[in-house]
């Protein structure tokens, strides 16, 4: 039921009474109409992105149904480009054609001299070398034809600007003796002496050898005096680098990251590459082992550059033997990091071996390891191992097994594809089949596996454990319960970016035209911990649908799906969807389970969001937020009692709390506002029948309707949004009645958002004013927060088909401009309009902070580069109610409570108000549900450190009713129903933190006057009320005075003179006790408390019921 028993009032500017809206209260963001049961929540959505199919276009899928969405599907790009798995940049795959030298290509492989021998073939991607084709940097081998070195200048050898490491790493291919005799005569073996004479060819062969060796020597000088001058140049380099950092850094191109408060661990991502990051140490050991065996096997013994290796790498090199590399993964890494940071010097090598060398001084090998695979790209889209492992095999990282991590590592080299089947065009299996027999063989020459183990992987077997589908946007955690705040599509970071820093989609993307590379890092206020306890205490678990014999999900025929958003919903039987309920932490775990709530908590003292709660899905309806608002009923009472103390009433100022009591604000010419019968236009506390006078303090606390609109009378209904807009609110929605230019009505909704120049703007669903087209949101449904064309007074404009008329940029219309009550009428007083629950706890984070507001937001830091972004707006922070005032309303909440889930108390101070408001739908007859049913409950309170708002309400329909832990729908309250979700979440925050006990300051009774214009304006006090009881000496009482005075004197037998009580004679006869029984047609005192108006003996006037008693003793009174 709600606050005051009533149906929603109208603005002021209609005119014209109002019923129940349809749809007032829903869930919008859907485009269903009215009274739909279809369900608005929006949960248990397919995957966040498209799941890729090999070789295919992915189709651009809409919301899928509940809310969710696929997201982009995306192919990873082309071929790679660049060294130590650059991403795709569009080039042919490595090593599948000839390569020049000199030439900075991923393996350094480069093609003999100019002239090329019949047949001879340049060196492949895998690394592998023909006969005598090799060449380092930019140092040419002249090379004759028919596989001969001719004599002069086109045998003469130069060597050029090598440095350390240049030579790449290959796997050989076996020389064929074959194609060699075709080409320079057989090659016979050597001969021992005294076997015989040699013949011509055993001369030759000698011949060969000594030039070999010569061959040998020379290239060995060569190598020694590239290695004295790299060596020179790597010392003086050593000396002005900086060392590596190893997170946070970047390539071109590169998906943006999101993280926990905690600043290393990731919620989420945003743009066209998967990257998923790991702490040292969470490498499994097949990972690390695969890696140094195929790459560096002395990794973890030398100090960043391998000498011995670097030698024999570049010796081999010149002498035409396999081609080898000599770059550790130190030097690897910071090759990788100067990739990122655009580095690009004719002394790179020197560079890489400088750093690589520093990193080994300041990092552990485990840190370096780790950084590796961070951020290398090992194809399919996805930087990192971990990444990697969901992308190839979909499985968790630390369940690679060896012959899965061998594949992944070996896909580095060539991350464009060549190694991978899963690119038709691109894969060559024979490559990649060498390439992992390398690997796992190596891991046995290095001890790291037995051969027996060895033998029980098959490429093959690998091969077909591949995942098929995987995905490739970089774009992830929109569909987990922090989805709301990042999912890309509409995620709440993606305007505060914008607005705080200037920072667009496309630079987070990398996007050319953005002028910057991507790859940003943003870290957000969620704490880990608080989120945690936040989700298991609301999440209750995925959507119910039906399922066969099997447990498969089956559509409405009948039929399998694998997608659940195709699924057949498994309803309750009046029609609501309801979740598996399959979390038993849930706070609601033991409620009807077509009910949820959702929850936010701000650290006051910041503004902070801490937590966030929606439901589990991104891309869901977020009941959290401002697309799905709720009314916040009685805990508005909060703001309103802040505008009075404001305005400089006291908490022990004076009110006439009767219930029903008349408004004139109610009545219009010929009918009441909000309903009731005219004249008597009256507003209720509830279904109570009671006449009361109470203190501010009280009426709050009891939460009465009738003093809360008497305040909003008095200052007025605009005075009391500003105040609410000073505190923290944002938007708030209203149903209202509107006319078109044919003068027919149309029920709509109109979205408000407040500004901070003391503004509002209007929004709905809109269309275009040209085309008639509707106006989407990033999802393809109706965005409800379109800007809307208004008219000179402010009024929303419809056209002849009920909708509003698009306008880009919406005009602000002045809070009050148009009088006390614009835009809202005096119903704001008691919480009628919807708002968000994140509202509603920054307004309570207000109170927490002694008055003090600070914005709320999401995001922490922002960095780009490795480098903090510096925010081009601050956040606001201001004063804006008195700390007398927030202090008062602490110590006036620290009194209302509810039945906390374990039965004990919180152990420290808090305070908070309850709220519920009622079920505005209708049943499945059609009619309308009982006043004594609630659609929404609510508790907001706050500890110094934290504020947590807490709604529960219907998971279908948030028109429709819920019930308390018995089922019951008529005795549900705030008390029964949100405040054990909020003692729940609150209890479970403050086992995770270690916060120290804090105490609000207590009540300042000085502050304000005592004031007493409401018993006044009520048309004086009530006869024999509280509040002459506690007043006598106040003029208004002086006339109840004299009554009394004279009522006693003459029941004593006396004579009232109009001042004085003149005694009688007395009675000889009395004593003291009563000589009759009441007749019948006399009644008791207990008979008199039994009337509509009880007199001021009754339990009301003498007792003072906490909100607790007031709510579970009567369920006809409301919070």
């Amino acid at each position: 039921m709600s606050d005051y028993g009533y149906r929603p009032a109208p603005p002021p500017e209609d005119g014209r009474p109002q019923g129940r809206a349809s749809g007032q209260g829903r869930a919008y963001g859907s485009a269903s109409g009215g009274g739909s049961r279809e369900p608005d929540y929006g949960w248990g959505g397919g995957p966040q992105q498209g799941r890729q199919q090999p070789q295919q276009q992915p189709p651009q899928s809409p919301r899928g149904g509940y809310g969710s969405a696929p997201g982009p599907q995306q192919r990873p790009q082309g071929p790679a480009r660049g060294q130590y798995g650059t991403p795709p940049g569009g080039q042919a795959p490595v090593g599948r054609g000839s390569a020049s030298v000199g030439g900075a290509r991923p393996s350094g492989s480069a093609s003999v001299g100019g002239a090329r021998p019949a047949g001879s073939a340049s060196v492949g991607g895998s690394g592998r070398a023909s006969v005598g084709s090799a060449s380092v940097g930019s140092a040419a081998v002249g090379s004759g034809a028919a596989g001969s070195a001719s004599p002069g200048g086109a045998g003469r050898a130069s060597v050029g600007s090598a440095s350390v490491g240049s030579a790449s790493v290959g796997s050989a291919r076996p020389i064929n003796l074959d194609d060699a005799d075709e080409r320079t005569g057989r090659a016979g073996g050597s001969r021992r002496a005294g076997r015989g004479p040699l013949n011509k060819d055993d001369l030759e062969n000698g011949k060969k050898k000594r030039k070999r060796l010569g061959r040998k020597m020379l290239a060995a000088v060569i190598a020694l005096g590239i290695i004295f001058v790299a060596s020179v140049t790597v010392v003086a380099t050593y000396f002005l680098q900086n060392t590596p950092e190893l997170r946070d850094v970047f390539r071109k191109g590169e998906s943006s990251a999101f993280y926990y408060s905690d600043g290393t661990t990731q919620a989420g991502a945003y743009g066209d590459t998967l990257r998923l990051q790991i702490d040292p140490g969470e490498a499994p050991e097949t990972v690390t082992d695969a890696l140094v065996a195929l790459e560096d096997r002395k990794f973890w013994e030398h100090g960043g550059v391998d000498y011995i290796r670097t030698m024999g790498a570049l010796v081999n090199n010149l002498t035409g033997g396999d081609t080898q590399g000599a770059s550790t993964i130190t030097q690897q890494y910071a090759g990788m990091y100067m990739d990122a940071r655009d580095v690009i010097s004719y002394d790179r090598k020197a560079r890489e071996a400088a750093l690589a060398i520093k990193m080994e001084s300041e990092y552990s090998k485990t840190d370096i390891i780790t950084a590796y695979l961070n951020m290398a790209y090992f194809g399919r889209g996805a930087y990192g191992i971990e990444a990697a492992a969901k992308n190839y095999f979909d499985v968790p990282l630390k369940d690679l097994t060896y012959g899965q991590a061998a594949y992944i590592v070996m896909q580095v080299k060539s991350p464009n594809g060549y190694y991978d089947p899963y690119y038709t065009d691109a894969y060559d299996e024979g490559a990649a089949k060498a390439r992992w027999e390398f690997t796992m063989d190596a891991l046995v020459e290095t001890g790291q596996m037995k051969q027996s183990d060895r033998d029980a992987f098959t490429y093959e077997d690998i091969i077909a454990s591949a995942a098929t589908e995987f995905n490739a946007s970089g774009s992830w955690g929109g569909n987990t319960d922090v989805g709301f705040i990042i999912n890309e599509q509409d995620g709440y970071v993606f305007d505060e970016l914008l607005d705080r820093y200037g920072i667009t989609r496309e630079m987070l993307k990398g996007e050319e035209e953005s002028g910057k590379d991507g790859g940003y890092s943003i870290t957000l206020t969620i704490d880990p911990e608080i989120q945690a306890s936040l989700r298991s205490t609301g999440s209750r678990g995925d959507i119910a649908v039906k399922t066969n014999d099997e447990g498969q999900p089956i559509d409405e025929d009948g039929n399998p799906v694998t997608d659940v958003n195709q699924a057949e919903r498994d309803l309750t039987d009046e029609g609501y969807a309801q979740f598996v309920n399959d979390n038993d932490q849930a706070a609601l775990y033991e409620y009807d389970e077509y009910m949820m709530t959702a929850m936010v908590a701000i650290d006051p003292e910041t503004g902070a969001i801490v937590g966030y709660y929606g439901g589990d899905d991104g891309f869901g309806v977020d009941k959290a937020g401002a697309e799905s608002p709720h009314p916040p009923s009685s805990t508005f009472k909060m703001v309103t009692a802040a505008t009075a103390l404001e305005e400089g009433d006291s908490i022990n100022s004076w009110f006439n709390g009767s219930s029903p009591r008349e408004f004139e604000s109610l009545k219009l010419e010929d009918a009441c506002i909000g309903g009731g019968d005219y004249p008597n236009c009256t507003l209720r506390n509830g279904s109570q029948n009671s006449k009361v006078e109470m203190t501010l303090t009280e009426a709050i606390r009891q939460s009465k309707n009738t003093p809360m609109y008497s305040i909003s009378e008095q200052y007025g209904a605009s005075t009391i949004l500003d105040t609410a807009d000073r505190m923290g609110l944002s938007v708030m929605n209203q149903a209202r009645l509107l006319q078109d230019d044919t003068g027919k009505d149309w029920n709509t909704s109109v979205n408000y958002v407040m500004h901070d120049d003391g503004t509002y703007t209007q929004h709905g669903t809109a269309v275009n004013p040209e085309t008639g087209e509707a106006i989407t949101d990033a999802s393809g449904n109706w965005d409800v927060y379109a800007g809307i064309q208004v008219d000179e007074d402010c009024n929303p404009i419809v056209n002849t088909e009920g909708y509003f008329l698009y306008a880009e940029t919406p005009t602000p219309c002045e809070i009050g401009g148009k009088g006390d009550t614009d835009p809202f009428y005096n119903h704001i007083s008691f919480g009628q309009y919807p708002t968000s629950v994140r509202d509603m706890s920054s307004i309570y984070a207000t109170i927490a902070n002694d008055g003090l507001y600070n914005e709320s937001h999401f995001i922490a830091e922002v960095k780009y580069k490795g480098e903090v972004v510096q925010p081009i707006r601050e956040l606001e922070s201001d004063q804006v109610i008195q700390t007398t005032t927030a202090q008062n309303l602490q110590w006036i909440g620290s009194e209302i409570s509810g039945e906390s889930s374990s039965g004990e108390d919180l152990g420290r101070d808090y305070f908070g108000k309850t709220g519920t408001w009622e079920a505005g739908g209708k049943d499945e007859d059609g009619n309308d549900y009982p006043d004594s049913y609630n659609a929404h409950a609510w508790y907001v309170g706050a500890i110094p450190q934290l504020s947590i708002a807490a709604w529960v309400g219907n998971l279908t329909s948030e028109s429709d009713p819920i019930a308390d832990i018995d089922g019951n729908k008529e005795n549900v309250f705030g008390s029964n129903t949100a405040y054990p979700v909020w003692f729940t979440a609150m209890e479970r925050i403050l086992d995770a933190e270690d916060w120290d006990e804090e105490e609000w300051e207590g009540k300042d009774e000085n502050a304000g006057n005592v004031t007493s214009w409401d018993i006044e304006k009520a048309g004086g006090p009530l006869e024999g009320g509280a509040f002459c009881a506690a007043k006598a000496d106040d003029p208004l009482c002086a006339g109840q005075q004299d009554e009394q005075a004279q009522e006693d004197c003459e029941a004593d037998g006396g004579t009232w003179d109009g001042e004085t009580c003149q005694p009688g004679e007395e009675d000889p006869d009395d004593t003291g006790q009563p000589t009759d029984e009441p007749t019948g047609d006399e009644s008791t005192a207990e008979d008199e408390c039994d009337t509509l108006f009880p007199p001021p003996h009754c339990s009301e006037e003498t007792e003072t019921p906490t909100e607790e008693s007031s709510e579970t003793g009567n369920p006809g009174q409301n919070d």
